[in-house]
């Protein structure tokens, strides 16, 4: 019995160590998790936010505060603006995430015991990143308050510690753009639709293609099928037709039934969803042509959802990931599907402000037909019926 029970023990190990699709889920899974989601936080938080400054006092104060605010590793300072206005095309261009302004007389009005106010204009539409940036500004401010009244206790003969430090009466307002509650759920729920529309779109083409054979498709037309891109486009566009409108009702009761504010174009946004549905059916078919089995690539589609999402920044800023991760970020769809989101919803993007994310989604476009189309060639031939050039029907 025990002979047996080693035999048949045996036997289990060899099988799935035969079998490449396993093995290499077995083997690489652990690992890729403990690397992407160690990768994602290894830097612990998020540092270099890009600010600009509107200083409109130009006094010493100012500038002292401005170096200040250039020392904090948490801050990193683009450039100087005449009006805080000029913030909104550079959030929506993602250059900067918020603007510091020192009003006019505020050295004066330091010096004169009065409460001047620095305001910090935020883009919330990233509430990760603006909160991060209004946190690093007062923080800043608040050590500047208490270092100068510790220097003018000492200046009056004072030890320093033997009273109370009374803090200078400097105020720091804060002001958010595009999302004024600062609503997290407005910032998550499009990263949550766009990274479900991902996995069920690819999750149902490959069931799709695995419940369906070649046989059944001759059969249904009654007669000789067109040749294999035209096939392979009628099965892609069929699917579309049913998946891009049920992502467009989810993504329209994410925007209306929810109270969530829209305010760029919805035009914009159904084009790119639009792409983005074909992108993910085309894939589809890739994973289905990497796994030859439907419940295989359904399962892998489950094995990479999580692993996206993470990589998406809706989990942890963007800025906050080292530089190798943010690498690998730009070739994952649902980042750049995201960022159109976010920017056109909350932000008022037009399609030039995120241009790179659309064209990132074309090339996505272009890679991923061309793979689903490989797959789709490999399909036929399993069944053993593809066929020759002479043999195929040519289309007006």
């Amino acid at each position: 019995m025990a002979k047996t029970l080693l035999k048949l023990c045996l036997r289990e190990i060899r099988r799935i160590v035969s079998d490449p699709r396993i093995i290499t889920l077995l083997v690489c899974g652990p690992f890729a998790y403990a690397f992407i989601f160690g990768g994602v936080y290894w830097n612990g938080r998020t540092t270099n936010v890009p600010i600009i400054i509107v200083d409109q006092d130009h006094s010493r104060l100012s500038r002292e505060l401005t170096t200040a605010l250039r020392s904090s590793d948490s801050l990193s300072i683009v450039g100087f603006a005449n009006s805080p206005a000029e913030l909104l095309p550079l959030a929506r261009r993602e250059e900067a995430y918020a603007c510091v302004m020192f009003p006019m007389n505020f050295e004066r009005d330091v010096l004169a015991g009065r409460a001047p106010r620095v305001a910090v204009v935020l883009d919330a539409s990233n509430v990760l990143i603006s909160g991060v940036a209004y946190r690093a500004a007062r923080e800043v401010l608040g050590t500047y308050q208490i270092g100068a009244d510790r220097r003018t206790l000492e200046a009056t003969g004072i030890p320093n510690g033997s009273v109370a430090v009374i803090s200078r009466p400097i105020i720091m307002t804060g002001r958010q753009l595009f999302n004024p509650t600062s609503n997290y759920s407005y910032f998550l729920l499009i990263g949550l639709v766009c990274a479900a529309s991902q996995s069920v779109i690819r999750m149902i083409t490959g069931m799709s293609v695995g419940l369906d054979s070649y046989a059944a498709l001759r059969q249904s037309v009654n007669a000789d099928l067109p040749s294999l891109p035209w096939l392979f486009a009628t099965k892609v566009a069929g699917t579309c037709c049913l998946a891009i409108p049920v992502v467009f009702g989810a993504a329209a009761s994410v925007l209306t039934l929810f109270g969530m504010p829209h305010r760029g174009s919805l035009l914009l946004i159904f084009s790119a969803l639009a792409v983005y549905v074909v992108i993910h059916v085309c894939m589809g078919y890739g994973y289905y042509g990497l796994c030859k089995s439907y419940i295989l690539s359904t399962h892998l589609h489950l094995y990479m959802a999580p692993v996206l999402f993470f990589l998406s920044g809706f989990t942890w800023p963007y800025y906050a990931m080292p530089s190798a991760i943010q690498a690998i970020v730009q070739f994952v769809p649902i980042f750049h599907m995201n960022c159109i989101m976010r920017k056109v919803n909350l932000a008022g993007a037009t399609a030039g402000w995120v241009f790179p994310h659309l064209l990132a989604l074309a090339v996505w476009l272009a890679v991923a037909y061309a793979w689903g189309y490989a797959a789709f060639k490999q399909w036929c031939k399993a069944q053993s019926i593809a066929p020759s050039p002479a043999e195929t029907p040519k289309v007006a």
